[in-house]
């Protein structure tokens, strides 16, 4: 047998899979119940009562015992039968083998949270991808999907390295030594990086020279002085210092745009594009126009002018605009995520709600942190629960 080495990304396995494997599972240890109950009853009774009832049932569950532990040996090593029907492992946050103790824990936990019925459910109160339930997370646990339905996605306990996620890009180099890193390394799938995505710089293409600013009007500029200077060293409309050198032009002053209803609009938004007619495509004026538009799963669009709170009932709050989104499915929180424009980029924020904010940009996804902005493209879906929003970036 192979050994099983650590890995860094694996296929998270769907909830509804995982409930069919877990019946299959029960349905085995109530057939292995039940044949142990039936062998005692039939041994008692065909010895007239010499092999007490009593007994009958002590086998019963010490046939039941055994199965337990013949169960969380499968889980620790290969696979239960169920995990094994549906093309499901179970497996360590690090990608390798669970082994039998933690097995063991893990289904100690299980029983234990099932004794106060919320046990059963803790695998909703997981935002992530893994949806990792108490007994999942004691043991360090996840559930992956072995017949390669999904996306990967990166495991919980493996320590990755930044990957571009437009797999353009390569890392600095580092004083490993050469060979350690192969094409069919690079050609593996990209994730989003822990941090914010920022816009690499774009430098202007030959010909491009940036527009003068516009001069600033020169009344009440003294230029002349009698005795001092001529009328043929001061050149019409340029205005000179004592030194009879130009004064520097200051660009005039623009006035501040209004505000439209509750949010003012977005700032300049540019998406990282090569300058020329790409650049155009992404970006966003500061005019009244909107900054984005939102697609929702049920057809339903909405533009975003600025900073907007999002939710079945979000709570109006001072500088930002409130969108209540009809949600029959609950997956939106009363106040859920908030989309705003900083520093020129498009910002999606967690307001700590309860099925969270993932983005998936391609095959790639990544988890809001509650409380941290995450960088928005044009073309990202948002996911919350069973509901999700495309982001389209205004022309």
């Amino acid at each position: 047998m192979s050994a099983v080495t650590a890995t860094t990304a694996a296929r998270p396995a769907a909830l509804g899979r995982r409930v069919g494997a877990y019946v299959v599972d029960a349905v085995v240890g109530f057939v292995a119940l039940l044949l142990g109950a039936l062998a005692g009853a039939g041994i008692s009774f065909a010895t007239q009562g010499a092999f007490p009832l009593p007994a009958a049932v002590a086998v019963a569950y010490a046939v039941a015992l055994a199965w337990f532990f013949v169960y969380t040996a499968m889980q620790g090593g290969a696979g239960s039968i169920g995990a094994r029907m549906t093309g499901l492992a179970l497996v360590r946050a690090d990608g390798t083998r669970l082994g039998f103790g933690r097995a063991l824990g893990r289904n100690v936990i299980w029983g234990l949270g099932g004794a106060i019925v919320v046990g059963y459910f803790s695998p909703l109160f997981d935002s992530s991808p893994w949806r990792r339930g108490w007994h999942d997370k004691v043991a360090g646990a996840v559930m992956t999907d072995t017949a390669g339905r999904g996306a990967p996605t990166p495991l919980p306990g493996a320590a990755t390295e930044p990957v571009s996620p437009l797999g353009g890009v390569e890392a600095p180099a580092s004083d490993a030594p050469t060979g350690s890193f192969s094409p069919e390394q690079a050609a593996g799938p990209a994730f989003l990086p822990a941090g914010p995505i920022l816009p690499p710089a774009t430098d202007l293409a030959p010909g491009d020279q940036p527009s003068p600013p516009a001069a600033r009007p020169t009344a009440g500029v003294i230029s002349f002085v009698p005795g001092v200077t001529s009328a043929a060293d001061v050149a019409p409309g340029a205005p000179t210092t004592d030194a009879g050198r130009p004064t520097p032009v200051v660009a005039a002053p623009v006035a501040p745009t209004p505000a439209r209803g509750t949010a003012a609009p977005g700032a300049a938004l540019v998406a990282g594009t090569p300058s020329g007619a790409g650049l155009e495509d992404t970006r966003i004026a500061t005019d009244d126009r909107p900054v984005a538009r939102l697609v929702w799963d049920d057809g339903a669009r909405q533009a975003l002018y600025g900073r907007t709170v999002f939710g079945r009932n979000p709570t109006p709050e001072t500088g930002a605009a409130v969108a209540a989104v009809r949600d029959e499915t609950l997956s939106l929180s009363k106040t859920h995520f908030e989309l705003a424009v900083r520093g020129g980029a498009l910002w999606v924020t967690d307001r700590h709600s309860t099925n969270g904010v993932v983005l998936r940009r391609g095959t790639a996804r990544q988890s809001a942190e509650p409380g941290e902005p995450l960088r928005v493209h044009s073309g990202d879906v948002l996911e919350f629960g069973d509901r999700h929003v495309l982001i389209e970036i205004a022309p």
